[in-house]
């Protein structure tokens, strides 16, 4: 699954890979397809990856029983009140968003309304003053707009003003007209270059309000004045400028960015100044103006708010009602005490899990002394309820380990000294095999258990002669170990003595009786050992042997086999027994094969024996074979014959190859 998994994982990314390239640069190919392979790739593998992650971090925090329970109360008490706070913390903050746009509409609205006073009173003043017809009707009807234009400008910043007298558009008069009508009077003085728009059909009746006129915001209020048969429109004009939104600010504390269209695809500027501190709501306010063309609603334009929360609150709570002043410190207070309680609760709730989950630590500690070694670690038991119940079987438990761990050192002792005795037994093999004259020499021991009581050696005789031993102990074990130990130093021994000594030549057959009455002597009467021993002469390619109990070893010349039986019986149960030995020619390439009764007794999982015409047959076949090849063969034979059960006992095989 693992494996499956990654490769899915690794083809998706080679896709959206290669997808994503060739969408850059040939979006119209259809290979681009990879991409949505590759996604969909991932989108399949993602559940996988999640859910591995999750494993991941469940195994390695919540592997502590009180982390769970702290977790289970979590689930069971925090998460759904997060949940409840978030919702409220949302709806809060939605509503006095809300509120908060509403605050910039009013004071939007407040714009509107000074203009439309400033022009009323420019209308009222004028007909006080002046009348309709009055000669002086035009000075005085410029010294209300001068007034009322240096109150605004204190208040709103620069306000323009301007008398407009519609009139058809092919009249042609002594005044400037342009589109239907002309400028009488304006403050500040507009230039004679500057077009005149007319007033629109729907703002005739008279307009004050935000509206959007080439591709700009203004404040516009339209107040009309009558003098006798003739109607003037008084206009006053604010842009909405960066001038007006930092007077709104220093008024109110609402900040807000410079309106931009809707849908014009421009950011927002949010880079508002540090002069507003304290608890502030940001939010999203929509402004529509009025098309001064149609006179309809459209062109809407956002801008971002940041309107102090105490500001908010003042303007709708504390303006309307008596209570609202102290609504705010109530919620305030409440807030608190919920935030303390639900705190109180949580370490309430970890100090019960803590008192559950004590004992259970101190087992963990416990386990963890057991582990290092200190079996003498005991838990303390402070209550009687189940978790204590356990802790005392531990204690119970951890005495009899200490039992069973007397016996594990007393078994490692043993072991001990078996595997000295294995690594001493290992030192009696030859550590390397010596070279006659061409001679391929091959050896191998695999014993069934630790130490084996099976035998081989060789021993040098000079330039032109050698020894070869094989022998096999009755038993198995350190007892067989060590008269393997015994009769490897006895015929060293006896072989040196005789080839050395005085006695340097006898016979084969001498050799293995003096061996034999050694044994005897030295052993007990139900222990004994079968061997051959075998002395090759280079020069005339002979060898002459002598089998006491042995399998006969197997000689392989031109595809046919000789046993070599010659002999005695086994060495060791009786004291002057008598043996025989026998001399082979030998010819180049034939091959003498020398093994012990764990290779021919070899079972398979149905109890059959390899046997001896099994082994015969191999040698047979792969006579070819080099001594090391075919050594390697045997046991590989064995090894498949044998399909993985026990070796039930020792195995050795010794070969010695004719030059060829």
């Amino acid at each position: 699954m693992k494996t499956r998994m990654a490769k899915l994982t690794a083809t998706a990314v080679v896709l959206y890979v290669l997808g994503t390239a060739i969408s850059y640069f040939s979006p119209n190919s259809i290979f681009t397809i990879l991409e949505g392979l590759g996604t969909l790739g991932l989108i399949i593998t993602l559940p996988y990856y999640l859910v591995k992650l999750v494993r991941s971090v469940k195994n390695r925090w919540l592997w502590k029983v009180r982390n769970k329970i702290i977790v289970s109360y979590a689930f069971v008490g925090i998460i759904p009140m997060v949940i409840l706070v978030l919702l409220l913390w949302l709806t809060m903050r939605l509503v006095v968003g809300q509120l908060a746009a509403l605050y910039l509409d009013s004071e939007l609205q407040n714009v509107s309304a000074r203009l439309r006073e400033a022009n009323q009173g420019i209308a009222l003043g004028y007909y006080q003053k002046a009348g309709p017809g009055t000669a002086e009707a035009g000075r005085i009807l410029e010294d209300q707009a001068r007034s009322a234009l240096g109150q605004l400008a204190g208040q709103l910043g620069t306000v323009s003003w301007k008398v407009l007298q519609p009139v058809p558009a092919q009249t042609s008069t002594g005044d400037r007209t342009q589109g239907g009508g002309r400028i009488l009077t304006a403050i500040p003085e507009v230039p004679a270059s500057e077009p005149v728009k007319p007033i629109p059909d729907w703002a005739l009746k008279g307009f004050s309000g935000l509206v959007y006129d080439d591709g700009k915001l203004y404040f516009r209020s339209i107040g009309p004045l009558r003098s006798r048969d003739t109607v003037y429109f008084s206009c006053l004009q604010l842009p909405f400028s960066q001038d007006l939104i930092n007077r709104i600010r220093q008024d109110t504390a609402l900040e807000l960015s410079v309106p931009v269209p809707l849908h014009s695809g421009q950011d927002l500027d949010v880079s508002f100044s540090d002069f507003v501190t304290g608890g502030q709501i940001n939010y999203i306010g929509l402004i529509v103006p009025i098309n001064w063309t149609t006179g309809q609603v459209s062109n809407q334009h956002a801008t971002a708010l940041r309107v102090p929360l105490r500001t908010v609150y003042d303007h709708y709570f504390t303006e309307t009602q008596t209570l609202g002043a102290y609504l705010f410190p109530v919620f305030t207070f409440l807030g608190s005490l919920f935030v303390l309680v639900e705190l109180i609760s949580f370490l309430i709730a970890v100090a019960i899990a803590r008192s559950i989950t004590r004992t259970i630590h101190t087992m963990d500690e416990a386990t963890t002394a057991i582990q290092q070694g200190n079996f003498a670690y005991r838990i303390k038991t402070r209550s009687r309820d189940q978790l204590e119940a356990m802790a005392a079987s531990f204690n119970k438990m951890s005495e009899s380990i200490v039992g069973l761990m007397l016996q594990v050192s007393e078994k490692q002792r043993l072991d001990k000294e078996i595997e000295i005795a294995r690594e001493v037994q290992s030192k009696l093999f030859p550590q390397k095999l010596p070279s006659f004259k061409n001679f391929q020499l091959a050896a191998a021991c695999l014993p069934a258990r630790q130490v084996s009581g099976d035998y081989y050696d060789f021993i040098p005789l000079g330039a032109n002669a050698f020894d070869v031993v094989i022998g096999d102990i009755s038993g198995k074990g350190i007892s067989a170990a060590l008269l393997m130990a015994s009769l490897q130093s006895s015929i060293r021994t006896i072989i040196s003595y005789q080839t050395l000594g005085a006695n340097r030549d006898a016979s084969v057959a001498k050799s293995v009786s003096d061996v034999n009455r050694q044994l005897y002597h030295q052993t007990s009467p139900d222990k004994f050992a079968t061997l051959v021993l075998s002395r090759f002469d280079t020069e005339k390619l002979t060898v002459t042997y002598c089998n006491a109990g042995h399998n006969p070893p197997l000689v392989i010349s031109d595809h046919t086999i000789r046993h070599l039986s010659k002999g005695g019986m086994v060495a060791g149960l009786f004291e002057d027994p008598e043996y025989d030995e026998e001399t082979l020619q030998l010819e180049r390439d034939d091959m003498v094969v020398y093994y012990t009764d764990g290779i021919v007794e070899a079972e398979n999982p149905s109890g059959e024996q390899y046997g001896e015409d099994r082994l015969a047959e191999l040698l047979i076949a792969n006579a070819f074979l080099t001594a090391d090849d075919l050594q390697a063969l045997i046991l590989d034979q064995l090894s498949c014959w044998v399909a993985g059960g026990d070796q039930r006992d020792d195995m050795t095989v010794v070969i010695v190859k004719m030059p060829g």
